[in-house]
């Protein structure tokens, strides 16, 4: 019979890496992640990009691409006295994400260019789910722009605070200067804002 331990607390343990190796673990940190968040989150990355529906960089010859797995969430928001809570459905840009820092994007020698390609699948007010398209056209679009914001700024780790009021998710300047300040894809601000706001 096998004995199952279950411990109090994680022990700590030491990892003897290199100067040069933390360097590089460091040049990775999202904010102020200690090593040991760095590490997980990479681990986390590593399994997904290892399935088979994760995200992947896939080169043919001379041309690359990349073919996106799905992930989906669901957010709150409360916008003109209504609460709201939004299931959606995007692409996943962690791998895209890790590949901001500058010497990854040299060392892969990639332009990264992606589109999020966010879905509103479900939408409740109140206690009654509905489906986005009995809404309206401006509320849809109000409540599409807003998860797209979430989203960008929860998987690269950024403030889009040029996006704080209705006005400002429905002008096409403060989304460029968002997207501009950040470095973000010009194909997302062409294909999932843009288009979106016309």
């Amino acid at each position: 019979m096998n004995k199952i331990i279950v411990h109090i607390k994680n022990n700590a343990t030491s990892l003897r890496i290199s100067q040069r190796t933390k360097r590089m673990l460091e040049s990775l940190a999202k904010g102020k992640e200690t090593h040991e968040e760095i590490i997980q989150r990479l681990i986390k990355l590593a399994s997904t990009l290892e399935s088979s529906g994760g995200t992947s960089i896939l080169t043919r010859g001379n041309v690359t691409g990349t073919k996106y797995g799905r992930l989906h969430s669901s957010f709150t928001m409360q916008a003109n006295e209504k609460e709201y809570v939004i299931v959606c459905t995007y692409n996943d840009l962690s791998s895209i994400a890790l590949m901001r820092t500058q010497r990854l994007k040299e060392s892969v020698g990639l332009a990264l260019d992606w589109e999020l390609d966010l879905e509103i699948a479900n939408v409740k007010i109140g206690k009654e789910w509905l489906s986005p398209s009995r809404l309206s056209e401006k509320e849809k679009k109000l409540l599409y722009l807003a998860c797209v914001k979430q989203v960008l700024e929860e998987t690269f780790d950024i403030n889009l605070y040029e996006l704080t009021a209705e006005e400002d998710y429905l002008s096409t300047i403060k989304w460029t200067d968002a997207y501009d300040r950040n470095n973000l894809s010009k194909d997302s601000l062409r294909v999932d804002i843009l288009q979106r706001i016309k």
